[in-house]
C-alpha cells in the first residue's frame, strides 16, 4: 500500500509540474515544443487618435539683403496639435514587433519676425506651418503588454511663406514640403482592444528658396523648417 500511494504522489506530482510548466509557457512536448502562454497582443489592423504639443522652428536667409537688421533669421512657435492615426502590426512570437502607420495632424503654428520694429513700417515675414502628416515603420521589443519601439519615415507639411513690405507690397507662397521623420515611443494595452500610445518625433523638412520682386528688385530667401512633437494617443485594434 505504501508504495501505491508513493507512485501515485508522484504521478500527481508530475501531471501538477506539467501543468504548471504550460500555464506559464514553458516548452512542454505535446506534438512538439509549443508556447501556449503567447499572445500577440499588438497584431493586426488599428486606427486612432493623438494629441501633443509641437514646436515649430523656421529659420529664413536672407539671400539678398531685403531685411534691414540681420541677414536672416530664426523663430519658433509652439501650439498644441491633434490627429489621427491608422496603422498594422506584425507581431512575430512575443518578443518582437513590425508596424507600419500613417497619421495626419492639424496645426497652427506661426514663426514671425518683425523687421527692423522701431520705424513706422517695418517689414513683417511670417512662417506658418498649417497641418502635417508622417508615414513611418515601426520596429521594437514587446515585453508582456508593452511596447517599446523606434520609429522612422517620410514626413510632410503645408508651410506658408509671406512677408510685408508696407512701403511697396506684400508677398505669399505656399507649398507641400517633404521630409524625413524618427523617433522612440511606446504603447501599452489597455484592454482587448484599446492601446495607449506615447511618442516623440523629430521631423526635418527640405530647403526651400522663394523668390519675389518688389519695388523694382528681386529678393530671395531659403528657409528651413524643423518639427519636435511630443504627443499621445489612443488606439482601437480590430
Amino acid at each position: 500500500m505504501r508504495k501505491v500511494l508513493l507512485s501515485l504522489a508522484a504521478g500527481v506530482s508530475l501531471m501538477l509540474g506539467a501543468g504548471s510548466a504550460a500555464a506559464d509557457g514553458m516548452p512542454r512536448r505535446a506534438g512538439g515544443f509549443k508556447d501556449v502562454a503567447c499572445v500577440p497582443v499588438f497584431q493586426g489592423f488599428y486606427v486612432g487618435a493623438q494629441g501633443g504639443y509641437a514646436q515649430y522652428t523656421a529659420h529664413q536667409n536672407d539671400l539678398d539683403g531685403f531685411l534691414t537688421d540681420n541677414s536672416g533669421w530664426t523663430s519658433t512657435d509652439n501650439q498644441f496639435t491633434g490627429g489621427v492615426t491608422v496603422g498594422y502590426n506584425f507581431q512575430r512570437g512575443c518578443g518582437t514587433l513590425f508596424g507600419v502607420e500613417a497619421d495626419w495632424s492639424w496645426g497652427n503654428l506661426d514663426a514671425t519676425l518683425i523687421d527692423n520694429p522701431n520705424t513706422l513700417t517695418p517689414n513683417r515675414m511670417t512662417s506658418s506651418l498649417n497641418n502635417y502628416g508622417t508615414l513611418r515603420t515601426r520596429t521594437g521589443l514587446v515585453i508582456d503588454n508593452l511596447l517599446l519601439y523606434v520609429t522612422g519615415g517620410l514626413a510632410w507639411a503645408t508651410i506658408d511663406f509671406n512677408g510685408i513690405d508696407p512701403d511697396v507690397s506684400a508677398f505669399s507662397f505656399g507649398d507641400t514640403r517633404w521630409g524625413w521623420t524618427a523617433g522612440v515611443g511606446t504603447e501599452f494595452v489597455l484592454g482587448r482592444n484599446w492601446t495607449f500610445k506615447s511618442e516623440i518625433l523629430y521631423i526635418n523638412f527640405d530647403d526651400k528658396t522663394y523668390s519675389f520682386t518688389t519695388g523694382g528688385d528681386r529678393f530671395s530667401f531659403q528657409t528651413q523648417d524643423d518639427l519636435w512633437v511630443g504627443r499621445a494617443g489612443i488606439n482601437y485594434k480590430f
